[in-house]
């Protein structure tokens, strides 16, 4: 209720009982918001409490779960919680059962893409030994939940993880949430280290996981995983495969070349479609994006792809006399009228081998 509640200006009345830390965590996430977003509101929550109360006679939940969509930063969750691992890290826990959802990255009622992806990412579970859960929710489809369709990257993502991870509260001690910028790259977004933790209560701690790894360094992890070499999934085009033309593709791609992992990540790409002077029509828009950039930039030069380095630098010098061009076709795009006009400029202004999605 908590994103509905903070942009409708409404207060949270309860029936139920809520778990003291919890409730003291949400004022804390509350406040967090408040600041990044300050068009959001203040919200009064009025329930019962029920207090920290010592374990029963029962056994506790023991289990450790971690979030599963196929990408870098979930298999990079998991692999850094092998135990003995040749990866170069160090094993910092462990993982019992993998969470796939679907309805945030694929449609809830799109079983057409799910089932592929689903299927794929089923064989990896069973590959490492563990158990796949299927949570399937339309948390994102129902159209009067405006907070979790069109503030979903910035406000909502961490909100709709915690939701699916207390729904399953007595099965785990532990949910992991793989992070997706470093502590040095943090801004307001959606899920984010200092928020995450926050929707933990007395029996379920929720982690924040590899914020300490760039996705350059995570992606280097992830390719040594021999089931993540066949089926790594970072394409939200395709179902259950890699488009190799969008721009979370090439991302890939460009790291796992200047890495030296093309050759045992054959599978993964249409690495035919692959051309370093194609990057130069890269379109980078937003903060994450420049981040990314960056990332690939340093992890460039160091590896002596001065190639690489020059082609992102031409990117972002196109990138930025297009975006305040990109973003007029897009306010033409809510006019009406001239909304047609809009699109097709749109089109015109990213045409090139690389799309953006």
């Amino acid at each position: 209720m908590l994103p509905m509640a903070a942009s409708l200006g409404e207060d949270i009345e309860l029936s139920l009982p809520v778990d003291a830390l919890l409730l003291e965590n949400v004022k804390g996430v509350l406040a967090i918001w408040r600041e990044w977003y300050p068009e959001l509101h203040d919200v009064h929550i009025q329930c019962p409490v029920l207090s920290y109360q010592a374990p029963c006679q029962a056994p506790c939940a023991t289990r450790t779960a971690a979030f599963f969509s196929g990408g870098i930063d979930s298999y990079f969750t998991i692999a850094r919680r092998i135990p003995g691992n040749d990866f170069g890290i160090p094993t910092v826990g462990r993982v019992d059962d993998l969470l796939t959802v679907w309805g945030f990255d694929v449609g809830v009622y799109d079983e057409a893409q799910f089932r592929p992806l689903s299927n794929m990412l089923a064989t990896s579970a069973q590959h490492l030994g563990l158990r796949q859960i299927i949570f399937r929710t339309n948390l994102r489809a129902a159209e009067k939940l405006i907070p979790f369709k069109d503030m979903w990257r910035r406000l909502s993502h961490g909100v709709g993880l915690a939701f699916i991870g207390l729904t399953l509260e007595r099965t785990y001690k532990e949910v992991v949430i793989g992070s997706s910028y470093t502590y040095g790259n943090l801004f307001p977004w959606g899920s984010h280290p200092l928020q995450d933790v926050l929707f933990s209560t007395s029996s379920l701690q929720f982690v924040h996981d590899g914020a300490s790894f760039t996705r350059v360094e995570k992606t280097d992890v992830v390719a040594k995983l021999p089931i993540a070499q066949s089926a790594l999934h970072v394409c939200f085009a395709k179902g259950d495969s890699n488009c190799s033309r969008c721009d979370k593709c090439y991302r890939t791609m460009m790291t796992l070349d200047l890495l030296g992992h093309r050759k045992h990540t054959r599978a993964l790409f249409d690495w035919s479609a692959y051309r370093v002077e194609a990057i130069r029509k890269l379109f980078i828009r937003s903060r994450g994006d420049k981040i990314f950039k960056n990332d690939i930039i340093v992890a460039a030069r160091k590896h002596h792809r001065q190639e690489i380095v020059d082609a992102l630098s031409a990117a972002e010098r196109r990138s930025k006399v297009l975006r305040p061009l990109v973003k007029a076709s897009e306010w033409l795009m809510t006019q009406p009228g001239i909304w047609r006009l809009g699109i097709t400029a749109k089109a015109f202004l990213l045409r090139g081998p690389i799309r953006k999605i």
